[in-house]
């Protein structure tokens, strides 16, 4: 039957549905076998129960979501019907009135062109409305700001360790907190998986999405099809005439009846006529709309075949951006509610020195890798985009301390900054000359108190000649 999602909580994995008598139903996430989108509020879906009637056994996302104005199935039709295939038929019903109309005021016998009814562009729209309504919200997004997006295919995995470490760790978040975005990806990843490995058939979609929203089309097929019917009646007629004139012309040779027999013939020769006459127009009017219909045909399809691959390479490419996108847009929200979480700063900060974030999880993994074996395509991927990502965008700040808390507030201050922000601590002044030596930092941090005064102007005199920090801000901490 059809109904609409009221409730449904990422956490728990569970949901309410109602129908049209207004029944309440449970949906657990057991019941939910739709790969294309993941259970939300206000959804239509299309579920059965089981023979008490009560519980779910099977639920999916209806096909159809929307119901616009000047759409031909309305949202009281779908609480009207049980299933979409019987909206799907209450459709075709209502383009075949509009078909029938079309047909019953347009004279085929004078027709000298057939106009497009939907144009290339409308069928095409409506044939990718799913996947083009899932990247519509990108033309909201401003990417600059985002910048530099995540690449979604080599960092999945390691973006849902963050949330799910993140949501383990802190109970007072919860999967509810991030359902926006990962609905979102899973329809985006079932559209990326779609088009990577399935190869549409352009005629089949040609067919299907425009040819049957052409109503001067069809009722110029629904035309000739009557044409040859009524040009294959006339040649039976034809043949059963001359016979019956051969067998008249036997009885005249007779002569019998023979005044009677030749009004009966005369009758046959005109009404021959008349059929002679009749069948050469309509072949002319047969001929005129199979011309019409494959030059249509023809015409139309080299538009649709360019348009269409256009879309769908168009599309291909906004889906992987719009992946990326929420990717980059999750990790952002967990790098927020992970630099504030007190549980994440207790727990995982004691011995982690970058931010809460999707590429510190992939960090670790890399780190643990040995770069001598690494022979697969996807590690190798992933290994060069970590390290670009490192060069390019990671800023490093060094905090000299042997104090703990004053190493996890400034850190967490810094990392709070921008998920890209790393710090480097060290707690002996032999440490601090050596990794001034070693690579640029943003600023250096030293806590004066575990540093004497000799130590301390001999550093701050020999970072002048460093190669990588003369021009770095030192910022001196004291307890003071």
């Amino acid at each position: 039957m059809h109904g609409k999602i009221l409730k449904y909580s990422a956490t728990t994995s569970s949901g309410v549905i109602i129908n049209a008598s207004k029944k309440i139903f449970e949906l657990r996430k057991e019941s939910w076998h739709d790969p294309r989108s993941r259970p939300t509020v206000g959804m239509y879906v299309e579920f059965r129960v089981n023979e008490n009637g009560y519980i779910i056994t099977d639920a999916k996302a209806s096909a159809y979501q929307h119901f616009s104005e000047d759409s031909l199935i309305k949202e009281i039709d779908f609480w009207k019907t049980k299933t979409d295939e019987e909206l799907k038929n209450k459709e075709n019903e209502a383009r075949a009135q509009i078909a029938q109309k079309i047909y019953a005021k347009t004279n085929y016998l004078k027709i000298k062109t057939l106009e497009v009814n939907t144009s290339v562009q409308e069928c095409i729209k409506n044939y990718f409305a799913v996947e083009l309504q899932s990247v519509a919200f990108l033309k909201t997004v401003d990417k600059e700001k985002l910048a530099p997006l995540i690449n979604y295919r080599i960092c999945k995995r390691f973006l849902d360790k963050a949330l799910d470490y993140l949501v383990f760790t802190d109970k007072k978040l919860s999967m509810d907190m991030f359902a926006e975005y990962l609905n979102k990806m899973a329809t985006l990843e079932y559209s990326y998986v779609f088009f990577h490995k399935n190869e549409i058939n352009i005629q089949k979609a040609f067919e299907d999405c425009f040819l049957e929203y052409q109503y001067n089309y069809l009722g110029a097929l629904r035309a000739a099809s009557g044409v040859r019917d009524r040009i294959l009646q006339l040649s039976n007629k034809v043949k059963t005439s001359t016979q019956e004139m051969k067998i008249l012309r036997n009885r005249m040779a007779s002569k019998v009846g023979e005044n009677d027999l030749n009004e009966r013939i005369n009758k046959i020769k005109t009404m021959l006529n008349k059929s002679y006459d009749e069948t050469n127009a309509l072949t002319s009017t047969l001929t005129n709309l199979e011309n019409l219909t494959k030059d249509f045909k023809e015409k139309n399809f080299k538009v649709f075949e360019e348009a269409f691959s256009q879309t769908t390479t168009a599309l291909k490419a906004k889906i992987e951006e719009g992946l990326n996108v929420l990717a980059t847009q999750l990790d952002n929200r967990i790098w927020q509610l992970g630099m504030e979480s007190v549980s994440i700063k207790n727990i995982f900060f004691k011995n982690m020195n970058e931010p809460y974030c999707m590429m510190t999880f992939l960090g670790h993994m890399i780190k643990k890798l040995d770069k001598s074996k690494i022979i697969a395509q996807n590690e190798q991927s992933t290994y060069k985009y970590y390290y670009y990502h490192q060069n390019k965008y990671v800023k490093k700040y060094l905090i000299f301390t042997s104090n703990f808390d004053t190493e996890l507030n400034l850190k967490i201050k810094i990392m709070k900054e921008s998920k890209n922000n790393n710090v480097v601590v060290v707690k002996k002044d032999s440490q601090c000359f050596s990794a001034l030596n070693k690579e640029k930092f943003e600023k250096i941090y030293i806590d004066t108190s575990y540093i004497d005064q000799k130590s301390l102007k001999q550093l701050l005199e020999d970072s002048k000649h460093s190669k990588y920090n003369k021009d770095t801000e030192y910022i001196l901490l004291s307890k003071n």
